[in-house]
């Protein structure tokens, strides 16, 4: 790849990158201050039909628009190819989007009593908008990300995102200040997501018009015969599905829930307003595993590329050097922030919630931030080396598993019996996904020196929360910010100090990291002590 080309691509990943920060970012906050205005059961209704909207945006995201810029890729320089490419996959993309509106608008009121709640119907009927907004979405942001521009989908992304959590927060405080209930609350806060996803658009569309005015544009071509279109189409949806699958994993996870828990729970005796309670409760621990993520997958995504480039240059040394670099990361950070988030889960409930209400059945969901992290890492690793079909089987059998042992435990545990399921559903994916890249690359993924070394720190990291929660726990929400904020800040120096002393990192792992430099420099200096 030329040098100036290598150059606007690595520019466009970083904005992509950036935008999708803090969109997550976004996403994962806004639904503090939203829980703490419409309460455990207003957030319960919320978060019911929020997996619908998330399997939206991931086709909208990460599914669709990856596999239309492979796509267009694998064609450049044949305008012929991208013209009925683009043609194709404008048609399927058209196809999928009304059939799943049609469906789920149609079919709101069965979904809804499937979930235990037939009042969320309108709650689906308004999502179901959303499906409609998928083409151009999707077909844009392909073709943007297939010229190798990134910074329209970045600015898109980030533009309907902001949209979206303004109509959310106004939304819900305009229908609770008029008095209206809760359901109607939600539908209010739902409809940020299709007046989002239209801004969106407006921002694509802009950058599109400007291409075709310059003569850049991609126009649609007649098929030449059927076989051509059908042949296309039916590449582009499989190589989709297997995508998608694994973008929207949590998600899937998420919404297995919203069809599981509050309906078991409910069929097992308990009254419906405790039980809704119960799973708002419960939801509390999306957010935080959003924000884990952001921090424990960011870094080691980063390597990817690299790994992705060493592979295609046959670097065999670098190859499993970049792959045995981003497991490290991802244990390092994953395995601090999961037990970090167990540790201050009293405190850090209190002071984002308003109660500390099921801190137990949080600390069990939280062991999801370090299966999660490490699904994450090694399913983009596997997709790299080609084997994109091995991720999405191990999602598919992870749902199974879930769906298996939650309706087996949540009878009897309630959301403690939700929060076990989630945690061994992602077990097994994560097993699937190690054993296929054992047998990629042959060769010991971690060090049982290094192994050692870090469950030595997370355990001397844990020690000083622990002590705070038990001699001298604060219960006002004031107090539970100080000691949650306290307790993050010591137990992370501690993990730090201990990390950089036993070298869990060695000095070239350093310039892979945000103030690689300053580190290394502060590793020297520990290791003197």
């Amino acid at each position: 790849m030329p040098e100036r080309s290598m150059k606007r691509l690595m520019k466009g990943a970083a904005w992509l990158t950036a935008a999708s920060l803090i969109s997550k970012i976004l996403s994962a906050v806004y639904r503090v201050p939203f829980q703490n205005m419409v309460g455990d059961v207003g957030f319960y209704i919320f978060q019911q039909v929020y997996p619908i909207y998330g399997i939206a945006m991931t086709l909208a995201l990460g599914g669709f628009p990856v596999v239309i810029s492979k796509m267009l890729a694998e064609a450049e320089g044949d305008v012929r190819r991208q013209q009925i490419i683009m043609r194709a996959v404008s048609r399927m993309l058209r196809i999928v989007s009304i059939v799943i509106f049609a469906f789920l608008f149609l079919f709101a009121n069965p979904i809804a009593i499937m979930m235990g709640d037939p009042a969320l119907s309108e709650l689906i009927r308004v999502i179901s908008f959303v499906f409609l907004l998928m083409p151009q979405l999707a077909f844009m942001r392909g073709f943007f990300q297939g010229e190798g521009d990134m910074i329209p989908t970045a600015i898109s992304q980030t533009v309907e995102q902001i949209v979206r959590v303004a109509i959310i927060l106004i939304g819900a405080g305009l229908a609770l200040h008029f008095n209206f209930d809760l359901y109607d609350a939600g539908s209010m806060a739902m409809s940020g997501a299709f007046f989002g996803g239209v801004s969106g658009i407006f921002i694509l569309r802009h950058f599109y018009n400007k291409k075709v005015r310059l003569g850049e544009g991609i126009q649609p071509a007649v098929f030449t015969n059927k076989e051509e279109k059908v042949g296309i189409g039916r590449t582009f949806l499989r190589q989709s599905v297997a995508i998608c699958v694994v973008s929207s994993m949590l998600i899937l996870f998420q919404l297995v829930d919203s069809f599981q828990v509050y309906r078991l729970m409910s069929d097992s005796g308990i009254p419906d307003f405790i039980a809704k309670s119960l799973k708002g409760v419960y939801d509390r621990g999306q957010p935080i595993l959003q924000l884990g993520l952001v921090i424990s997958t960011g870094l080691a995504l980063a390597l990817v590329p690299m790994i992705t480039a060493a592979r295609v240059q046959d670097q065999q040394k670098e190859l499993k050097r970049s792959v045995l670099l981003a497991i490290k990361i991802t244990l390092i950070l994953a395995g601090a922030e999961t037990i970090g988030l167990i540790v201050i889960m009293r405190p850090l409930n209190q002071m984002l919630f308003q109660t500390p209400d099921g801190t137990f059945v949080l600390q069990l969901f939280m062991p999801a931030v370090f299966l999660s992290s490490l699904i994450i890492m090694l399913s983009s690793i596997l997709q790299g080396f080609g084997k994109i079909t091995v991720p999405a089987v191990g999602v598919g059998i992870g749902l199974i598993v879930k769906w298996v042992t939650g309706g087996i435990l949540i009878p009897r545990l309630a959301t403690v019996g939700a929060s076990v399921s989630t945690c061994v559903g992602l077990l097994v994916i994560l097993l699937i996904c190690y054993v296929s890249l054992k047998q990629t690359i042959r060769v010991p993924f971690v060090e049982k020196t290094m192994l050692f070394r870090l469950i030595a720190a997370l355990a001397l990291m844990a020690v000083f929360p622990c002590l705070f929660e038990w001699l001298a726990p604060l219960n006002t929400r004031l107090g539970s910010a100080f000691q949650a904020i306290v307790s993050a800040l010591v137990g992370g120096g501690i993990f730090l100090v201990f990390s950089l002393r036993y070298k869990l990192l060695g000095p070239k792992d350093f310039v892979f990291l945000p103030f690689g430099s300053k580190l290394l420099a502060l590793s020297k200096l520990v290791a003197r002590k």
